[in-house]
C-alpha cells in the first residue's frame, strides 16, 4: 500500500521496494500532488511515497497546514537526499531536486504555462532556473499540459525537449469525469432542481478578481433572486497567507446567510462541475471552469508578464466581460443562455489518448524499474463539504416576484422596496428587531406549541406584523406551520417545504395591500386568495374554525 503517513524505516527497503519523494513548494503544488497523482499508485505494497517541502517559495506556511489536514508528514527537501528515493515526482520544477540522485518526473500545479517572473528567464515551470539542474540534467519525464507548452519549450529550454511529452492534464482529467457526478455535487451543496450556481473565482495577485473588486462575492450574493440562484466564491489559498483578514473571516455574514465557499485544497473541482456561470479572472480555476464548458465572464484578468501568444491571453482577450457597474442578473442569464466559450482550449489542455494519468503511472514505474500492474481506477473528484461557517439563508428581502438576501443591515434598507424576512434562528439581532416577518421555520415546536411560541415571537419583536412557527409532522413531503397576524387571526397552514418560508410574506402582503381589514369579515376570501398564489394550493384554516 502507499504509506504517505510516515517516513518509510531504513530497514524496510527490500530489494522490491521503492521510495517515491513526492516534492511541491507551496500547498496548490502538494494538492496536485496529493490528490491526482498518488492515487495512481494505489494498492501497490512495493511503493512508498514520502511529502517534501522545497523550499524558496513566500507562500510555503500554508503547507504545514495542508500536511495537518490530509494527514501526512511533511519533510523538510534537505531530509531527502540521504533517504535515497528511487523518484522523485514534483510539480513545483527546481534544481535542488537532482540532488536526489533519482529520476524526476515534473508536472504544472496550475492549467498550464503562462507567466514570466522577474527572475526568470522564460516562462514559469517551463524557465532553465527552474528545470534544469547544476550539470545541466532536465526531467526524466517533462509531463507537459498541452501543445503550446511544448512550443514554449522549445524556446525556454529546448534541451528538455527530448524527455518532453505532451501528456495533457491529470486534474482536468479528473474535472471532466467529474461532471458525470454533477447532480451529486449540485444536491450535496444545497442546489434545488432549477437553480443555477452561479461560482466567483479568484487568483491572488494585484490584478486578481479579489483585489479589483473585494466587494463583488457580497454585491452579488446580495443581487441575485435566491430562488433563482446560488452563489458559490473560491478563494485562491495564497489569500489566507498575506498577514490579512481570511476570506471566511471577511465574509462571515454572508456564509452564514447562504453564500457558498469550499474549504481550501479539493472542493473547488466540483464546484466547478456543478456551476452553472462562472465569473473570474486569469487564475487557474477559472480556466478550468471555461475548458469545461461552464459559461465564464471575466470581472478582472491581469495581462501583465503574460505572453500575448500562450493560451491563457488568448482567452483573456476572448472571453466575455463581467461589468460590476452594470445589473449582475441579466448578465449572468445572457452568458447561460450563449453557452460555452468557443476557443481551442486544446491547445493548452490536450486530451490524448491514453490519458495523462496513465501516461504518468507508466513513466513512473518504467523510471522505478518496475513492472507496471494495472492503473487504478480513476480518483472520481469527491462530494464537497462546505466551510463550517456555512448556513441556510435566514434573511431575506421579499418583493412581489423575487427573494434577495439580507445579511448584514443597510441604513437604505428601509426605502428599497419589499420587506425584510428573518428567521429567529438569524444570529443578528438587528436584523431580526427590524424584520417585518419573522419566522421560527428552522426548529419545529409541537402543535401545542405554536400559538404560544408565535405569540412569544410577536411580543419580543414589535416591527414584526407577521410571525410564523413550524409544526413537528411525521412525513417529509409536506410541511405545517401556524401563522399569527399582530391583532389579527391565526391561521393553520399545510404545504410543501418551498412554500412554507413563503406564504407569511403572501400573508404580509395582503395585509399592505388591503389594508382596510383584509382579514376581517373577507376572511374566508383572503384565504382563497392566498392559496391562488400557489400551486400545489396549500390547505390554510383560520385556527378558531378548528377549535
Amino acid at each position: 500500500m502507499i504509506d504517505s503517513d510516515r517516513r518509510p524505516a531504513t530497514g524496510d527497503r527490500r530489494p522490491a521496494h521503492r521510495l517515491i519523494a513526492v516534492a511541491g513548494r507551496t500547498s496548490q503544488a502538494l494538492a496536485r500532488l496529493r490528490y491526482d497523482v498518488e492515487p495512481l499508485f494505489s494498492g501497490d505494497d512495493r511503493l512508498r511515497l514520502a511529502y517534501t517541502l522545497i523550499p524558496g517559495s513566500r507562500f510555503a506556511s500554508g503547507a504545514p497546514d495542508f500536511a495537518a489536514r490530509n494527514g501526512i508528514e511533511l519533510l523538510p527537501w534537505a531530509a531527502v537526499p540521504a533517504m535515497r528515493p528511487d523518484l522523485v515526482i514534483t510539480s513545483s520544477p527546481d534544481p535542488c531536486l537532482y540532488e536526489a540522485g533519482a529520476p524526476v518526473i515534473s508536472l504544472p500545479h496550475g492549467a498550464g504555462h503562462n507567466r514570466l517572473r522577474p527572475e526568470l528567464s522564460g516562462v514559469s515551470g517551463l524557465s532553465p532556473e527552474q528545470i534544469r539542474g547544476p550539470h545541466g540534467q532536465t526531467p526524466d519525464l517533462l509531463a507537459l499540459p498541452g501543445p503550446a507548452a511544448l512550443r514554449r519549450l522549445a524556446v525556454d529550454c529546448p534541451d528538455a525537449l527530448p524527455h518532453a511529452e505532451v501528456c495533457g492534464d491529470v486534474c482536468f482529467e479528473r474535472l471532466r469525469a467529474g461532471t458525470a457526478l454533477r447532480d451529486c455535487y449540485r444536491a450535496a451543496l444545497g442546489i434545488a432542481p432549477g437553480r443555477r450556481l452561479v461560482v466567483l473565482s479568484s487568483s491572488w495577485d494585484l490584478t486578481a478578481l479579489a483585489r479589483r473588486d473585494q466587494t463583488l462575492p457580497e454585491r452579488l450574493f446580495a443581487e441575485l433572486p435566491m430562488d433563482e440562484f446560488a452563489v458559490a466564491y473560491i478563494p485562491h489559498p495564497n489569500e489566507s497567507l498575506g498577514g490579512g483578514p481570511s476570506p471566511t473571516g471577511l465574509l462571515r455574514p454572508y456564509l452564514v446567510n447562504g453564500l457558498i465557499m469550499i474549504p481550501p485544497d479539493e472542493g473547488w473541482r466540483a464546484v466547478l462541475a456543478a456551476a452553472d456561470c462562472l465569473i473570474g479572472d486569469h487564475g487557474s480555476v477559472t480556466f478550468y471552469g471555461a475548458a469545461l464548458g461552464v459559461p465564464t465572464l471575466l470581472a478582472a484578468f491581469g495581462f501583465a508578464n503574460m505572453p500575448p501568444e500562450l493560451p491563457l491571453a488568448r482567452f483573456g482577450r476572448a472571453a466575455p466581460r463581467f461589468d460590476s457597474a452594470a445589473p449582475a442578473a441579466p448578465q449572468i442569464r445572457r452568458a447561460i443562455d450563449q453557452g460555452p466559450l468557443e476557443f481551442d482550449f486544446a491547445d493548452a489542455l490536450a486530451e490524448p489518448d491514453p490519458g495523462p494519468a496513465a501516461r504518468i503511472h507508466a513513466a513512473a514505474y518504467r523510471l522505478l524499474g518496475l513492472a507496471s500492474p494495472s492503473m487504478p481506477a480513476p480518483q472520481l473528484v469527491p462530494v464537497p463539504a462546505v466551510v463550517p461557517e456555512h448556513a441556510p439563508t435566514t434573511s431575506w428581502r421579499c418583493t412581489d416576484r423575487d427573494r434577495f438576501p439580507v445579511s448584514v443591515p443597510n441604513p437604505q434598507d428601509g426605502q428599497r422596496t419589499g420587506h425584510l424576512v428573518a428567521d429567529v434562528a438569524n444570529e443578528d439581532d438587528r436584523l431580526r428587531s427590524a424584520a417585518n416577518v419573522l419566522l421560527r421555520h428552522r426548529v419545529s415546536v409541537a402543535s401545542e406549541q405554536a400559538r404560544p411560541a408565535a405569540e412569544a415571537v410577536l411580543s419580543a419583536y414589535p416591527i414584526c406584523r407577521v410571525a410564523s412557527v413550524r409544526i413537528e409532522r411525521r412525513d417529509g413531503e409536506r410541511a405545517s406551520a401556524l401563522i399569527a397576524v399582530r391583532n389579527g387571526p391565526r391561521l393553520l397552514v399545510e404545504a410543501t417545504p418551498g412554500q412554507l418560508d413563503l406564504l407569511p410574506s403572501r400573508v404580509y402582503d395582503l395585509l399592505a395591500q388591503q389594508s382596510s381589514d383584509p382579514f376581517g369579515v373577507k376572511l374566508a376570501e383572503a384565504i382563497e386568495d392566498l392559496q391562488r398564489d400557489f400551486e400545489p394550493q396549500p390547505t390554510i384554516v383560520a385556527v378558531e374554525e378548528t377549535a
